[in-house]
């Protein structure tokens, strides 16, 4: 297997190889069709659930505006582009694991990597708008150091039992959805504490100004 370290030039679903790159360079770069709403069922107002946290702020149609700060466990609703694909998702980021490191000493990583400790960002992704977004190569969330700046991503071709983040789209209808994770390096002394949504709509880079899910 091939290790790489750069940023991806394409979405990590359509990547060849296994790579470890900055957080930030994601799928949304592509120019869909822009008018999917949320479904009623699953407007900003339909539930406590879904609406955002007091740091929060939202657009017209419910979805979270770049920047916007949200607790862990809090369903999201955000804008999603890539490629020729557009609409709404409610994200949910259910949880965040420490792994170990003999977890990805089959993987081939190589120089600090080798060093860095793994963690698995969990998150519910639901097709929460009118578009059908079957295909689409959804990006989930992806980690958010203690000291607020962007995880390593851990981009793995193939099958990792541990976190598979391979988007579950290909038949992603309107009220679908699907568990997913993203695999994410820590370097020794800093920890993955939170998550954070860049590209697919929002700016690549900082963290910061995507989406961001804290404690």
């Amino acid at each position: 297997m091939i290790t790489r370290i750069r940023r991806p030039s394409a979405p990590r679903a359509a990547s060849c190889l296994l790579l470890l790159t900055l957080v930030g360079c994601g799928s949304g770069d592509g120019a869909g069709s822009s008018d999917d709403k949320p479904a009623p069922s699953v407007s900003a107002s339909a539930s406590p659930q879904s609406s955002p946290s007091p740091t929060s702020s939202v657009n017209e149609d419910g979805t979270a505006k770049a920047g916007t700060r949200v607790k862990l466990g809090e369903p999201t609703l955000l804008r999603y582009e890539g490629g020729t694909k557009s609409g709404v998702l409610e994200v949910t980021v259910t949880g965040i694991e420490k792994g170990d490191r003999a977890d990805v000493a089959s993987l081939g990583l190589s120089g600090d990597a080798k060093k860095m400790t793994p963690y698995y960002v969990r998150a519910t992704i639901k097709n929460a708008g009118k578009n059908d977004l079957s295909h689409a190569a959804v990006d989930p969330p992806d980690g958010l150091l203690d000291d607020g700046t962007a995880a390593r991503q851990l981009l793995i071709i193939g099958t990792f039992a541990a976190c598979d983040s391979y988007p579950k789209t290909k038949s992603f209808p309107p009220g679908a959805s699907y568990e997913t994770c993203a695999p994410v390096l820590a370097d020794p002394g800093t920890e993955v504490t939170g998550a954070a949504w860049t590209g697919q709509g929002y700016p690549d880079a900082p963290a910061s100004s995507g989406v961001t899910w804290t404690p």
